[in-house]
């Protein structure tokens, strides 16, 4: 598989180290959310492990809400990762747009997030970047978990050090520079309730 494969409809989000584009499968006519890192970007920035464990993550999950791999591929400058395509939109253009959601919805949003981040834990995997950007919605109004580039498949020990994450959301271990496991995605959970 290549990029000639697909037709590029449209760019619908950049980051640090590429951008996802909405795309059409040439021979299904099929619309995919298409991200494609730069390489050398990468590199430069020490970001080997994290892109190796966004696509373990994404080719392991089977769970409705969670985004799943369905292609990846790459050529000598990019590598590609082709996921569903989910047309309701980020949870963050919603709560811009609104506001704030009804206690009921933020219940429904609530306990999907949770049975996410659940089956995740149940993985050993830890997200460690919940926040209104990386949840996305789909044609029926479910939300599921995108952008597993922060996310850690944890050791023996059940916990890691590093700090990642979005600093409104992150739990207190991580900013007291301690050891912190699955319970951050926890502290953050209730900092986006």
């Amino acid at each position: 598989m290549t990029i000639d494969d697909f037709d590029i409809l449209k760019v619908i989000g950049r980051g640090a180290f590429g951008k996802v584009m909405l795309v059409e499968k040439k021979d299904t006519q099929k619309i995919y959310a298409l991200k494609s890192l730069r390489k050398k970007d990468i590199v430069d920035r020490g970001q080997i492990e994290h892109t190796k464990t966004e696509k373990h993550v994404l080719q392991n999950v089977k769970h409705p809400f969670l985004v799943g791999l369905e292609f990846a591929f790459q050529d000598p400058y990019k590598l590609y990762f082709v996921m569903p395509f989910y047309r309701g939109g980020e949870l963050f253009q919603h709560l811009k747009t609104k506001g704030r959601l009804s206690e009921n919805l933020s219940r429904i949003y609530g306990c999907q997030i949770l049975l996410g981040l659940g089956h995740l834990h149940s993985l050993n995997i830890i997200y460690r970047d919940l926040k209104p950007e990386n949840i996305i919605l789909d044609d029926n109004g479910n939300v599921a978990l995108t952008d597993f580039g922060m996310a850690k498949e944890l050791g023996e020990k059940n916990v890691t050090k590093s700090i990642v994450g979005t600093p409104e959301y992150i739990a207190p271990e991580l900013l007291k520079r301690e050891s912190y496991g699955k319970p951050a995605d926890w502290w953050s959970f209730g900092t986006l309730m």
